[in-house]
């Protein structure tokens, strides 16, 4: 298993993957080229961050954006407002979907949940988070997930940071069982869990 910084050559790959692995997401159902735009987006936006990617016989079968993001979802939409508006113009049910505006608002909750940990941390220990894995739904269990976290971990480790971060859906109890195997812990809040976990570093080995 090969780990990588991907290119924007290859988002194509990233795309299909994307597809693969979240048929259900808000991004997804608006079409290829808008998945195609979030992860550049990733790339090339003001982020202190990396979008690796996991390669098996020069073939991609999945990809990690992880590290330090500003304004991930909220500064998509922005840069994006004119596209995004389009397709909803050409394809209207978007708008009418009650779950891509929950999972959009979702989304957004995130990125913001991450901003207002980072501000409530000192400048030399903002929140590295892990804002999307993904693979290959043909080849998961080839430790594809694992190699990808791992990379993230030791990028996060030579960063002097002292936690990660990452939000999981809570009912999907197989990535969540993933995370915890990884050594991730549950973080607990007020009322039902929100699906938000942590890796704390400074004490791990």
């Amino acid at each position: 298993m090969r780990v990588a910084p991907l290119r924007h050559d290859q988002l194509g790959d990233v795309v299909t993957i994307h597809t693969r692995a979240f048929a259900d997401s808000a991004i997804t159902a608006f079409g290829a080229e808008a998945i195609r735009r979030y992860y550049l987006w990733l790339l090339d936006g003001p982020h202190d961050a990396v979008l690796t990617g996991a390669w098996r016989d020069h073939q991609l079968v999945g990809f990690c954006a992880a590290g330090i993001y500003r304004g991930a979802m909220n500064g998509f939409l922005r840069a994006n407002r004119r596209y995004l508006a389009l397709r909803i113009a050409t394809h209207p049910w978007l708008a009418l979907s009650p779950m891509i505006r929950d999972r959009l608002k979702s989304a957004i909750k995130i990125t913001m949940r991450y901003s207002r940990i980072g501000s409530a941390k000192t400048a030399q220990s903002p929140p590295f988070g892990v804002l999307s894995i993904a693979t290959d739904p043909a080849v998961r269990g080839s430790g594809a997930g694992r190699a990808l976290m791992l990379e993230a971990e030791q990028r996060a480790r030579a960063g002097g940071h002292p936690r990660m971060l990452l939000t999981v859906h809570p009912d999907n109890t197989r990535a969540v069982t993933f995370y915890e195997q990884l050594g991730w812990q549950r973080v607990a809040n007020d009322g039902p869990w929100s699906g938000q976990m942590e890796r704390l570093l400074s004490s791990s080995p």
